[in-house]
């Protein structure tokens, strides 16, 4: 997370943060699902490498998007930002108790496909 933080925002001038939101929650759920299906232990270490350096692109860029959406739309971010911190790792334990690890998994890989195929609604000002 640490170097796509570092380079993020010289990303974010050249391609534009609605690309870099895209491609970023677009490498999150191929990393992680990847990982997820080959199930080794270098997939392990790849897949959640590609999740770290998915979403520390992918967050700042819709942050920063909520910015011009006025207090409401930075509130609303941040509430869904903490609601998901709090809630994610119960709700993925909970999945996990029922069914398994994996499938649980699945969950954020699922979560950060729709931001990728979403990212545009919350970043394109049309």
């Amino acid at each position: 997370m640490v170097t796509g933080r570092l380079f993020g925002d010289r990303l974010n001038a050249r391609f534009g943060p609605t690309t870099i939101a895209r491609a970023g929650a677009a490498l999150a759920a191929t990393g992680l699902g990847a990982d997820l299906l080959i199930g080794s232990a270098p997939a392990a270490l790849i897949g959640w490498t590609a999740l770290g350096l998915g979403l520390s692109t992918a967050v700042p860029s819709l942050i920063s998007a909520a910015g011009h959406g006025g207090p409401r739309a930075v509130a609303a971010v941040a509430a869904t930002g903490y609601l998901g911190l709090l809630m994610g790792p119960a709700a993925i334990g909970a999945l996990a108790s029922l069914t398994s690890l994996s499938i649980a998994l699945a969950l954020p890989v699922l979560l950060a496909a729709v931001v990728a195929l979403s990212a545009h609604r919350a970043l394109d000002p049309t």
